[in-house]
C-alpha cells in the first residue's frame, strides 16, 4: 500500500510545476504554503524543517538567529506523508529516503528561489531552505567592505586570468559575495561559467552548469573549458582533481574564482597544499583569498550605549522589529598578490605574519570601535 501511495506522489511530481503542487486544496499543501508564505512575511533568510519523533520543528533564520515559526504532532506516517509532499514540492527523488540530495526551486508564490538540502537522520528526513531573492544581490560598493579589501578584490577580478578563492562557514555570505563578483563582470563580452550545486540564482549573459547523479565536479570542470570560457566560477572544490584543474585553468589564462572550507586566509593555502596541489602552481596563480563571516548588526535605534563608548544590543523597537538587530554585516580578512615564497616555502604562522592584509580579529573590533556591533563579541575574539 505504501508502495502505491508513493507512486501516485511520483507522478503527480512529475506532472505539475511546485507551484502547481502548493496551490492544490489538500491539507498538505496548504501547510507547506503557509510555511513558505510565512517565510516570505517574515524575511526570514532560510527555513529549517527538523524531523523529531512524532513531530515536525519548522524553524526560520531571521538576521542571524533561528527563531521557531511552527511545529507540528502527529505519528509517523501522517508526519512522513507532510515530507513526501515536501520531497514533491522540491523535485526530489521521493523513492529514496536514506541519502542527501540537494536541489533548487523558484517559486512565483513568494518570487524566490530555494537552495535545498535535504539529510536523512534517525526519525527522518531534515531540509534547509536558502532564500535566494534576485533583487536581493548587493553590487561590491554595497556589501560593506572595508575599502582596501574592496580595491583589492577589484583589482583582482579585473585580471585576465588568476585564481581567487572565498573560504568561510556556511552562512557567511560567500556565494552573496561570488554573485556580486559577477554581477560586476562584463559578461555581454567575456564568456563566463558557473558550476554550482546547485545552481542558486539566475545571472543573465552566464553559462551556468549543475552538478548532478551523472556530472561530478571534475566532469563539469573539463566540460567547461572545452567550451572557450574567460572566466569560470567553481561553486566548490572538495577533492584533488578539482583544485588541480581550477588551477590549471587559471594558469593557462582564465580567471577562476571557487571556495573552500577552511577557517581562515591561511588555511586556503594549508589546504591547497594539503590535497596535493604543488605549491609551484598555487604561488603562481593566487590573486586574492579571503576568509568571512557574517556578525550581527545593532539597531541604530534602541542600541544601548556602555560606559566606554561602546554599545550593547538594546531591548528592540519598531525599526528592528523588536529583536535589537538590524542587519549583518561582513567581518573579512583577506590577502592580496601573495608573495611567492610565502607559498613556495609555506609556513601557516609566518604566512599570516607577512601576507595577511587585514584579520577577522581585528575587523571585529573594527565594527566594534565604530559602534555597529555589540561590545560583547569581543569576548570571542581576544
Amino acid at each position: 500500500m505504501e508502495e502505491v501511495i508513493t507512486q501516485r506522489y511520483m507522478d503527480t511530481a512529475r506532472a505539475s510545476t511546485p507551484d502547481d503542487i502548493l496551490a492544490k486544496n489538500d491539507f498538505q499543501s496548504s501547510f507547506w504554503r503557509r510555511v513558505f508564505i510565512d517565510a516570505n512575511e517574515i524575511k526570514a533568510s532560510d527555513i529549517h524543517v527538523e524531523n523529531y519523533k512524532n513531530l515536525l520543528s519548522i524553524r526560520c533564520r531571521i538576521k542571524g538567529d533561528l527563531c521557531e515559526l511552527k511545529t507540528h504532532k502527529g505519528d509517523t506516517q501522517y508526519i512522513r506523508n507532510i515530507i513526501i509532499r515536501l520531497k514533491q514540492i522540491c523535485r526530489m527523488d521521493l523513492s529514496k529516503n536514506d541519502i542527501a540530495q540537494d536541489k533548487s526551486i523558484s517559486l512565483d508564490l513568494t518570487k524566490s528561489r530555494y537552495r535545498i538540502a535535504l539529510s536523512p537522520t534517525v526519525f527522518g528526513e531534515n531540509f534547509v531552505f536558502r532564500i535566494i531573492k534576485d533583487e536581493d544581490i548587493p553590487s561590491l560598493s554595497n556589501l560593506h567592505l572595508p575599502k582596501n579589501t574592496e580595491i583589492a578584490l577589484r583589482d583582482s577580478i579585473n585580471k585576465k586570468q588568476g585564481f581567487i578563492c572565498i573560504t568561510g562557514p556556511t552562512g557567511s555570505g560567500k556565494s552573496t559575495t561570488l554573485q556580486s563578483i559577477l554581477m560586476e563582470l562584463d559578461r555581454k563580452k567575456k564568456k563566463v561559467i558557473t558550476i554550482e550545486n546547485p545552481v542558486e540564482r539566475i545571472v543573465p549573459y552566464t553559462m551556468q552548469k549543475e552538478i548532478s547523479d551523472n556530472v561530478c565536479w571534475k566532469t563539469a570542470i573539463k566540460m567547461a573549458l572545452r567550451e572557450d570560457p574567460d572566466i569560470i566560477l567553481i561553486g566548490e572544490i572538495r577533492d584533488k582533481e578539482s583544485a588541480e584543474l581550477a588551477l590549471e585553468a587559471a594558469q593557462t589564462g582564465h580567471l577562476v574564482f571557487s571556495t573552500l572550507h577552511t577557517n581562515d586566509v591561511a588555511g586556503i593555502v594549508d589546504r591547497l597544499i594539503g590535497l596535493g596541489i604543488e605549491n609551484r602552481l598555487i604561488a603562481e596563480n593566487l590573486l586574492f583569498v579571503s576568509a568571512q563571516r557574517l556578525i550581527q548588526k545593532l539597531c541604530s535605534k534602541c542600541k544601548l550605549e556602555t560606559n566606554d563608548n561602546r554599545f550593547t544590543r538594546g531591548n528592540g523597537c519598531s525599526n528592528c522589529d523588536n529583536s535589537g538587530i538590524e542587519g549583518r554585516l561582513p567581518v573579512v580578512e583577506y590577502s592580496y598578490l601573495p608573495d611567492a615564497s610565502s607559498i613556495l616555502h609555506f609556513d601557516k604562522k609566518t604566512f599570516i605574519k607577512n601576507e595577511l592584509k587585514t584579520s577577522l580579529k581585528d575587523e571585529i573590533f573594527r565594527w566594534i570601535n565604530m559602534g555597529l556591533v555589540d561590545e560583547n563579541e569581543s569576548r570571542f575574539w581576544q
